[in-house]
């Protein structure tokens, strides 16, 4: 029994330290050392990598990313990352790096090479908590920002939810009409306030009102007591979304008629489909409209992209 365990005990460290992972400069060339389950241990050659200049880097993070370094290029797990100076590149925090000029998140990505946070000056960064943080009056998530003119009163609840004392923020979207009071958090793309349910950044279908725009009575309709509404027969086929976007909202059209102003707009994807949305007052409440792009997904995926389109609607009362 004893010998059984010794050898198992041996086996181990054996797999354990014969399975390296990381850079080696070897006959001036530089390889990236990984484990495949597959094959086995391997090499591969860094075609651009220069050995006399190819340094390992190492910084106070607990990722597990091997860094390296050339005079030319930065290199992520073997990975050459364009765009990147190497020798300005430094670690901030929470995931958080950066160089003399950009800065870039990679605490969760599609690509090593598009992790660049976008409009935001390096020097300006505050980290909050991770994957929070902000520079000026712009939230970040992770590699995505937002603008908050309330900024500083930013509290994350999660790694997923955050808040001011006048929004609900999910990642990098405001969940505009949702009660910052009220509201409690059910998943990471979901929560409630004392009314509604929100998914993905509007409120759940199944607390919307389903109604026929040529039907609604718009004349005698107190916008500020509507409830959420859905009018999914404005648009009676699928649409491309390019050509689909620039065309007026009907229900925007209706609500400027009667004494609105629009406040803000703003465009957003979730998943393949896309929402503009529009935010419109008067001198007694706040209405939030969305035209909604639902992807079609029964379509083969290498035929032009199109889109169901409904037009949704709901409105707070200022207090």
């Amino acid at each position: 029994m004893i010998l059984r365990y010794l050898v198992l005990t041996i086996l181990t460290i054996l797999l354990l330290t014969s399975c390296k992972q990381g850079y080696k400069v070897e006959d001036e060339k530089v390889y990236y050392e990984y484990w495949n389950e597959g094959s086995g241990q391997n090499k591969r050659l860094l075609e651009h990598a220069d050995a006399k200049t190819f340094q390992i880097l190492s910084f106070d993070c607990d990722c597990s990313f091997k860094f390296g370094k050339d005079k030319n290029h930065l290199y992520i797990d073997g990975e050459l990352i364009k765009n990147i100076d190497p020798h300005t590149f430094q670690f901030i925090g929470n995931y958080i790096f950066r160089d003399k000029d950009s800065a870039y998140f990679f605490g969760f990505y599609n690509n090593l090479n598009n992790c660049a946070i976008k409009g935001i000056r390096p020097d300006d960064i505050e980290l909050i908590e991770y994957p929070w943080a902000k520079a000026g009056n712009i939230l970040i998530h992770g590699g995505d920002t937002l603008f908050l003119d309330d900024i500083n009163d930013f509290v994350p609840i999660d790694r997923d939810w955050g808040k001011t004392k006048q929004y609900v923020i999910n990642g990098s979207q405001i969940i505009y009409g949702a009660d910052v009071k009220t509201f409690k958090v059910i998943n990471g793309y979901s929560g409630e306030d004392k009314e509604y349910k929100y998914e993905f950044g509007v409120i759940a279908d199944e607390d919307l009102n389903k109604e026929s725009y040529k039907e609604f009575n718009f004349d005698k309709t107190n916008f500020c007591e509507l409830e959420p509404t859905e009018f999914s027969d404005i648009y009676s086929k699928l649409v491309p979304y390019d050509l689909e976007q620039s065309k007026q909202i009907m229900i925007v059209e209706k609500l400027k008629s009667k004494g609105f102003s629009i406040q803000s707009s703003r465009q957003r994807n979730s998943g393949e489909s896309k929402i503009i949305s529009v935010t419109l007052i008067n001198d007694k409440c706040n209405c939030y409209v969305n035209k909604y792009y639902h992807y079609d997904y029964s379509r083969p995926s290498e035929l032009e992209k199109l889109f169901k389109v409904t037009e949704r609607i709901h409105c707070r009362t200022i207090k």
